[in-house]
């Protein structure tokens, strides 16, 4: 349908232009009477149109326009106009030549050759890519960490080892020098010389002392004045009956954490007296404090209460710092102080990875580090997979870029020549250069384009 107007009224009418038998008509307005000139829109003339028998003559169905009331309050939409028979009807239809019409351009395809070309380039490439890069950073990652952990427990047992036969070397020394003669007597003079020996010997020991029974102190290596030493706990521990007694306390003397050890002096199995060195703990310590692994990992000692006696900065342990509070000392704790691996939030926040074991004295050595250093090497390995990831897509869409050209190209030159053959032009060129299933397609095309031609011809001819 299209519509048309009036020059004279304005009245606007429609017309169904497929019931015209010629370009143009006449019809006259039913408002003024003024002939109106219509001609039929330009239109592709298909190529059935052209094929017919001339003998035949056309039909002439009568075309009518229905119009649409525009103006007066009178006029009825529905009616129609009949356009008059001179203008409509002919005697023989006229031959109609196929002009040469310009290439039409194809209708783009919603998913094309690039974008089938690169996804199944993607998929094949970069799914088993990222199924073993998945499989492979996930045993990566517990591998490493299950090292580390294994790595920080076998750290943490040595050291731990080599502080408890620290410890029991000394105490093996003071036994054996609790069983001399001139301990055993409890007398003073006798008593001094031993002790002073022990200390040119073991000069970490600086203070080695006997005491009596009532908790007095009998004799001492230093020369200082006597004092009691009852209120201490490991005096207590050994006259009710322990084979060791110790403890850690800032001594007085040094002015630094020093562990005191001691042991029974006996004459016939009964305890007649306290055997105790004062020793400092620096030299055994040293090998804690010294321990690094990477630029976080460290080490540290505590006694059974918390006290530091280890630590890399050393004013904590001036000062003899306490830390309970330490995260992994608590979850220590919290764990029955059982030897365990967790993970934990240090105190700059950052993820830390630790390791906690108790000594056959009752003190914690701990070992801790980042996770961030303790995965370094598999975010070398993750950035690394990245990167060959990103090299991979833009390669899969440079291929697939390519390809789909290599082939979009000479199919688009194809599906162009079929639409201008489908709509008359028979003289467009089709190129047949190719030796591959493109070129048996354009060669089937051009068979099909001559046959046309051949067609068309002896249609021309029986005319």
């Amino acid at each position: 349908m299209m519509d048309i107007t009036c020059d004279a009224c304005s009245k606007r009418y429609r017309i169904d232009e497929t019931r015209m038998k010629s370009a143009t008509a006449k019809v006259k307005c039913k408002a003024c009477g003024h002939m109106i000139h219509v001609s039929r829109p330009q239109q592709t003339i298909q190529l059935a149109e052209t094929i017919f028998d001339p003998g035949r003559p056309p039909e002439t169905p009568p075309v009518e326009a229905a119009f649409l009331g525009a103006g007066a309050a009178g006029d009825n939409p529905a009616a129609t106009l009949s356009i008059p028979a001179p203008a409509m009807a002919a005697s023989e239809p006229e031959r109609v030549e196929t002009p040469a019409i310009p290439s039409a351009s194809a209708p783009k395809a919603r998913f094309g050759l690039f974008g089938k070309t690169l996804l199944v380039m993607l998929l094949i490439s970069l799914l088993p890519f990222g199924i073993f890069w998945f499989l492979t950073f996930r045993e990566t990652s517990d591998r490493i960490r299950s090292d580390s952990e294994a790595l920080m427990a076998q750290t943490a047992k040595g050291l731990g080892d080599q502080v408890d036969d620290w410890i029991n070397a000394n105490l093996s020394m003071l036994r054996t020098v609790a069983n001399l003669p001139e301990i055993i007597s409890m007398t003073r003079e006798q008593q001094e010389a031993a002790l002073k020996a022990v200390h040119r010997e073991y000069p970490w020991m600086y203070l080695v002392f006997t005491v009596a029974p009532n908790g007095m102190n009998v004799a001492r290596n230093d020369g200082q004045p006597l004092v009691s030493y009852a209120d201490r706990q490991y005096v207590k521990d050994v006259l009710a009956g322990k084979a060791v007694g110790w403890q850690t306390v800032v001594g007085r003397t040094s002015n630094v954490p020093a562990l005191v050890v001691a042991v029974p002096i006996k004459e016939d199995n009964r305890i007649v007296g306290v055997m105790a060195a004062a020793m400092t703990v620096e030299d055994m310590s040293k090998q804690i404090a010294n321990w690094k692994k990477g630029g976080t990992g460290l080490a540290f000692l505590v006694d059974d209460k918390g006290f530091v006696l280890s630590h890399p900065k050393k004013q904590l342990v001036e000062k003899r710092e306490n830390l309970n509070s330490h995260p992994l000392i608590t979850e220590f704790r919290k764990k029955g102080w059982t030897t365990m691996t967790a993970a934990f939030t240090g105190e700059n926040g950052q993820p830390m990875l630790g390791h906690a074991r108790r000594s056959n004295y009752g003190w914690v050595l701990a070992l801790m580090q980042e996770e961030q250093e303790v995965f370094e090497a598999l975010a070398v390995i993750q950035n690394f997979a990245l990167a060959l990831l990103a090299a991979t897509v833009l390669l899969a869409a440079a291929c697939a870029w390519f390809s789909a050209r290599a082939l979009a190209t000479p199919i688009m030159k194809l599906t162009d020549a079929a639409e201008r053959m489908s709509l008359g032009d028979l003289n467009v060129q089709i190129d047949t250069g190719s030796r591959d299933e493109i070129g048996m397609l354009a060669q089937a095309l051009s068979r099909m384009q001559t046959s046309l031609r051949m067609a068309m011809e002896r249609l021309r001819k029986k005319k």
